[in-house]
């Protein structure tokens, strides 16, 4: 049920709507405001103690006066939840004009603090966690010394009649100077939050609209199949411009291929290609002069890529268009068979230099084309690519660097879409009785189950890659099977039969004019070979196809023939490799988790938005994600799919302790494996410690216990750290805990010392124990650097950097922000430095830094827990001068310097490999069933 309830507001009062906060509790929020008033002197303060939650915005300042706020709030609630928001010490005049903000400070409390679990530092949102906040009814006040505006759409109604006249704000102390920059600041600061929170309730608002859109989950004889019902994919909307939206819900996965249909719309239009008055030979000249953008060679390029040919010159043309205007990293030959065409293919074709043309003195069929443009190539690899078709952006290099991903592949195929945007093939079923599916035919791309790379029966030769030397050991295409149809699915049968396999890649797209050589009629032409072909196919290969499923039983699990174990993953959000090193983490654990044979998904646990460009690269490495719009909560995602998996590691114990109640509920078959990442309490302790903070002192013991707990809930924990794995013997000894050293794969350099000069550090600045590194390091270490290396330079590089960080840059400190290819920094510095003095864990920083070849210098809270060992792998320091000692020793001395390189580099070869990594993981799964079955592990 969702409260209506009243917040006063300067003089009036609007109407409080509860629509974003959780569907499964029922939620009552009530906002009287307090104009300056204590809680105290507030007349109605009594009924305070019936409620179970109190959130009192109030500009307290300084520890004293924030613990004695908590304990005014912890005696009038002794039995609910109470939170504080301070304003930090900024003076009355500062707060009066940060007015108009408060009340999306107030809705940042609400998503944040109460219902996202999220941990606030000190002045800003304090919270007592001393009961249960999931209660039946949950009574919500909000207070604040200043009045509100109103909140965004999607939160508050229309204004009502005032119940009474406010109480005008009353002084609350005698305003200290405040300069014009500290001021500024502050109101700058509150804007950019301003429009954050606009945004977001503009997010909540889609997520409710998307929740009444979708349909009621349909349901298969497997109870597996994703809901039917049909989203709206504005990009696809052909009476709409091809920008529609910047609303983050309206992204789809396949939105290229809507640019490259609109792309190839647009080539037909402008020579008349689709009418009686079609100008193809205008078409011709006109690509006669572009540029082919991929690279061909005159020796051997990375790609040959055949296209055999047979009339339909215009859907020619607009193939050969795509590709000369398509970028990749592999060059590439474009090869033509023109099977004795009917029309002006060979009179034309001839007139484009970028091409390599096969002219066949008589039609031979499409099985021998490929043959004969095979003989031609150079390639490495050969792509088989049918003339109805245009490419999309990222097509080649989706489909070649398949074979990088996937070491055991031996034949990789693309996702064909039709032009209107509808699904085509997401890689072929094959039934036990030989007749086939394009998985997902008609059907909406972008769901995820068409959208990530899995292994498939067969792939469609409409556009398949395959090396040359794979091509000629199987003999390519087999004749039996002349003049076409089933020719595909009989050369994938036979790449697995020697040992490899086939992968359908989503990244690959193509747009594909279905039919336009052969039809669509089965009864007449060149197609009625489908169906006699169709029985060739079954009796070369119905003993394999006897462990097949029936026609059309359970797609679902047919599709995913390849593996039969299954493994969920849930973090936060979608992991952001490039923004930080504990993103990197889990996409090796993804990649370790198919490394050992398991069917991977990936399920965000906060923010189900499609991301691309991080969703999207999970998915071409074979992991299915669930996103916006087609799943949109972690309950009926479960709900849906729970008990399909076999194994579930969820990361971080604020994740955790939101999702365990619905994994036991909804996958009580699967083993659960907690990922601490580091231990929170042990790393908010230490800031308290450094920090003289009893109010973070005091969570970071409410926060141990939760974590101790989760630990105990769980199969097995995982913990990066020896340190942490010794301290959790102590403390739950009868848990497994499994150590799983940091992974990274060894990236090397070859710029010597010489050629480097600069010192480093690398971090994501919304984790605050890096903001203050490299604030110590600037202020303690960095000005004996300077004075004994007057060049000297300081890079702080990462993702986020914050005000506090942005104000250190100087002539002779760097802040780079985000970093797209992290050697562009690490090939540059000399030294990389890590002088964390809070925190927890393994850090994931030190570990690039050495597969990077960069020796670092690091405090002894950096090296906790790795396994490195100081002094081989890296130089360790605590205090400010032997730091910038050891640092400037290093800076000197290029001996010692290409020891640690190499040293840095060798360990992770051999400790902190992904195939050590993977072993390591095959090991805490076993730990987690041998808890769970009460079998004593070596009995397992």
């Amino acid at each position: 049920m969702w409260g209506k309830h009243r917040l006063t507001n300067a003089g009036q009062t609007q109407r409080f709507v509860a629509r974003d906060l959780p569907a499964r509790h029922r939620w009552r929020l009530i906002a009287p405001l307090m104009n300056g008033r204590s809680i105290s002197e507030w007349p109605d303060a009594s009924p305070v103690q019936q409620h179970d939650v109190l959130l009192h915005m109030n500009p307290v300042r300084g520890a004293l006066a924030q613990a004695q706020a908590e304990a005014m709030l912890r005696a009038l609630m002794p039995g609910g939840v109470a939170v504080v928001v301070s304003q930090d010490a900024l003076p009355p005049a500062t707060l009066r004009k940060l007015a108009p903000y408060h009340g999306h400070y107030i809705q940042r409390a609400i998503n944040g603090s109460l219902f996202q679990a999220q941990e606030f530092t000190t002045g800003k949102i304090a919270i007592l966690r001393d009961a249960d906040i999931r209660r039946e009814a949950v009574h919500i006040y909000l207070f604040a010394y200043h009045a509100l505006p109103p909140l965004d759409t999607g939160v508050l109604e229309h204004p009502v009649a005032p119940e009474r006249p406010p109480t005008p704000p009353a002084a609350t102390d005698a305003p200290r100077p405040v300069s014009r920059n500290e001021e500024g600041d502050a109101v700058s600061l509150a804007s950019r939050l301003l429009a954050q929170e606009s945004r977001l309730l503009r997010l909540h608002t889609k997520i409710r609209d998307l929740t009444t859109e979708r349909a009621r989950p349909g349901q298969s004889s497997g109870g597996l199949e994703p809901p039917s019902g049909k989203f709206a994919w504005r990009l696809a909307d052909q009476s709409l411009p091809s920008a529609v939206s910047d609303d983050p819900y309206d992204r789809r996965v396949d939105d290229p291929a809507i640019h490259a249909a609109r792309q190839g719309a647009h080539f037909f239009n402008a020579f008349r290609l689709d009418t009686p008055e079609a100008d193809v030979t205008a078409a011709t000249d006109a690509l006669s002069t572009r540029v082919n953008r991929l690279k061909p060679t005159r020796d051997a390029p990375d790609v040959s890529i055949i296209i055999p040919v047979y009339g339909q010159i215009a859907y020619t043309l607009n193939c050969l268009d795509s590709l000369f205007a398509h970028a990749s990293r592999y060059s590439a030959e474009i090869i033509v068979v023109n099977d004795a065409s009917p029309d002006e293919t060979g009179i034309l074709l001839p007139r484009l230099p970028q091409i390599r043309l096969k002219q066949q003195k008589k039609n031979a069929g499409f099985i021998k084309s490929c043959h004969a443009g095979a003989a031609m190539a150079r390639g490495t690899y050969l792509v088989m690519l049918n003339n109805d078709t245009r490419v999309v952006d990222g097509w080649l290099d989706a489909l070649i660097g398949s074979f990088g991903k996937f070491p055991d592949a031996g034949l990789v195929g693309s996702k064909m879409l039709y032009p209107d945007g509808s699904l085509q093939e997401a890689g072929g079923i094959v039934w036990r009785d030989g007749s086939a599916w394009n998985y997902g035919r008609n059907d909406d791309p972008n769901r995820p189950h068409y959208s990530y790379a899995r292994q498939a029966d067969f792939i469609s030769g409409c556009s398949l890659a395959l090396t040359r030397k794979t091509w000629h050991a199987l003999g390519g295409f087999d004749d039996y099977y002349a003049p076409a149809y089933c020719e595909d699915a009989d050369l994938c049968m036979r790449v697995r039969q020697s040992g490899k396999q086939v992968w359908f890649q989503p990244q690959s797209r193509i747009i594909h004019y279905e039919g336009k050589t052969c039809g669509t009629d089965t009864a007449t032409g060149a197609k009625r070979y489908q169906v006699l072909n169709t029985k060739k196919f079954f009796l070369r290969w119905r003993g394999v196809l006897a462990a097949h499923r029936p026609n059309a039983e359970e797609p679902w699990r047919e599709k995913d023939r390849a593996t039969n174990t299954h493994m969920l993953i849930i973090d936060a959000t979608t992991p952001r490799p490039d923004q930080d090193a504990g993103s990197v983490q889990v996409a090796l654990v993804l990649e370790a988790c198919g490394a050992l044979g398991y069917a991977t998904s990936f399920v965000p646990q906060d923010n189900f938005l499609f991301q691309p460009g991080y969703t999207d690269d999970l998915q071409a490495t074979g992991v299915e994600c669930a996103y916006a719009p087609y799943e949109q909560d972690m309950e009926t995602y479960m709900r849906r799919y729970g008990r399909m998996f076999d194994v579930i590691m969820v990361y971080r114990i604020t994740v955790l302790d939101r999702v365990l109640p619905l994994l036991r509920a909804h996958a009580p078959q699967a083993t659960i494996i907690f990922n601490l990442v580091d231990l929170h309490f042990l790393r908010m302790q230490r800031q308290a410690a450094l920090t003289e903070d009893a109010s973070l002192a005091a969570s970071a013991e409410s926060l141990r216990e939760r974590e101790l707990n989760g630990i105990r809930a769980c199969d097995c924990t995982i913990t990066h750290s020896t340190v942490e794995a010794t301290l959790l013997s102590e403390l739950v000894p009868e848990a497994p805990v499994t150590v799983w050293p940091l992974m990274a794969a060894c990236q090397g350099t070859d710029r010597g010392f010489a050629d480097r000069r600069d010192v480093l550090f690398l971090g994501g600045y919304l984790h605050a124990p890096n903001v203050d590194a490299v604030q110590h390091f600037v202020a303690d270490i960095l000005p004996a650097l300077r004075q004994a290396e007057h060049g000297l330079r300081f890079i702080i590089a990462g993702a986020n950097p914050t005000a506090e960080v942005a104000a250190l840059a100087s002539d002779h400190v760097e802040i780079t922000g985000q970093v797209a290819d992290l050697r562009d920094v690490m090939d540059r510095a000399r030294i990389f430095v890590c002088p964390l003095r809070v925190g927890a864990g393994v850090k994931g920083k030190i570990m690039s830094a050495l597969s990077y070849g960069i020796p670092v210098v690091t405090s002894s809270l950096g090296m906790e827990g790795s396994g490195l060992t100081p002094g081989e792998h890296a130089v360790v320091a605590d205090n400010p001068a032997d730091f910038a000692r050891a640092t400037l020793r290093l800076y000197h001395d290029p001996d010692e310097w290409q020891r640690l390189s190499a040293a840095g580099q060798a360990v992770i070869r051999r400790d902190f490999s992904p195939q050590r990594g993977a072993s390591i993981l095959a090991g805490a799964i076993d730990a987690a069933w041998s808890h769970r079955l009460g079998v004593p592990a070596a009995c397992a």
